[in-house]
């Protein structure tokens, strides 16, 4: 029986001789795993790091490029648009260098082309606030917008307290109005989104106005981009006509944008670009001078050879033959 099974006390004595080199694997395994773990999260970090560095230099890039359109739009006298811009880089960055004072030169401009109309009611030589008010009543029955806004200013430095909840309710009407009106006139589109923004300090405006602000903003915004980036232009204008084709002279502009966009981009060597944008411009308006370019893009479209891909085969590994199986010898 004793040479068979062995002896309680071997059995005792290998298990107490195996039980340190247990505990010893399973330590270095718990090392094994922290080490592996700071390794992984340490790599994570770097990626997070790496990945908002790249987000950073995108962000000044855009910042950069807003700077300058901004400064273009000063310089050509859209102020409302240089407005915008200067704020939308102060939003992301408020100590970006000189944007600051570009916004206020900017509203400076603006403030002072929306000044009233010489054609405007002339403003009373009283200096009783009731009877200033009533005169704004009377331009608000009549439509006159100018005068209103000129009146409340005058009876806001006479009395700020008259009726005040009145006196804007009145303001905000004729704000809105004003700003309507001069968007849909097209030569004062800056002032009039300038005028509904004003209008929303005091109190929300409607779905018109709001409507007419978006499609000027997309107008200005695609003018700012004409002979600088037609891909821009064309977006933009795109967008805009989706939204309100009949704004202006939207799609007019969205043509000549749209073909301009397709000489560039055949002149660059993208024909089947510039096929695609041709075709696009035929289907806003038809024009036969046009069928001449687009069929050459077509046509050199056609002729040009898409790369095929290759199979790398060093990448593929080849999979084993089966072992020829041993026959199990007969008993």
């Amino acid at each position: 029986m004793s040479d068979e099974y062995p002896s309680p006390t071997g059995a005792s004595r290998a298990a107490r001789l195996t039980r340190p080199l247990s505990l010893l694997g399973l330590s270095f395994a718990c090392v094994l795993l922290a080490v592996l773990g700071g390794a992984a999260f340490a790599g994570y970090r770097a990626g997070l790091g790496q990945r908002d560095s790249q987000l950073r230099a995108t962000q000044a890039v855009a910042l950069k490029q807003q700077y300058d359109l901004g400064v273009g739009d000063l310089a050509a006298g859209r102020y409302g648009l240089a407005a915008e811009r200067f704020q939308y880089i102060l939003n992301l960055d408020p100590d970006y260098p000189g944007a600051a004072e570009k916004l206020a030169e900017a509203r400076a401009a603006l403030q002072s082309t929306t000044t009233p109309s010489p054609s405007a009611t002339p403003l009373p030589a009283s200096q009783d606030p009731a009877e200033i008010f009533a005169r704004a009543q009377q331009a608000y029955t009549s439509g006159d917008w100018e005068s209103v806004i000129a009146l409340i200013a005058q009876l806001h430095a006479v009395d700020p307290n008259y009726k005040a909840v009145q006196a804007d309710g009145l303001v905000f009407v004729a704000l809105r109005n004003r700003g309507v009106a001069r968007i849909q006139q097209g030569d004062g589109m800056e002032a009039g989104i300038f005028d509904l923004d004003q209008a929303e300090a005091f109190g929300p405006l409607d779905t018109d106005a709001l409507n007419f602000r978006a499609w000027a903003r997309l107008y200005l915004e695609a003018q700012s981009y004409w002979g600088v980036s037609w891909e821009q232009t064309v977006q933009t204008l795109q967008l805009l006509y989706v939204l309100a084709p009949n704004f202006h002279d939207t799609s007019r502009r969205l043509y000549q944008a749209t073909l301009n966009y397709a000489a560039q981009l055949a002149a660059a060597g993208d024909y089947c670009g510039a096929a695609a944008q041709y075709a696009a411009s035929q289907r806003l308006f038809v024009d036969q001078s046009v069928a001449e370019p687009q069929a050459t893009a077509q046509a050199v479209c056609l002729l040009t050879p898409t790369p095929t891909p290759t199979l790398d085969l060093t990448a593929v590994s080849a999979t084993p033959l089966p072992e020829a199986a041993t026959p199990t010898p007969a008993p």
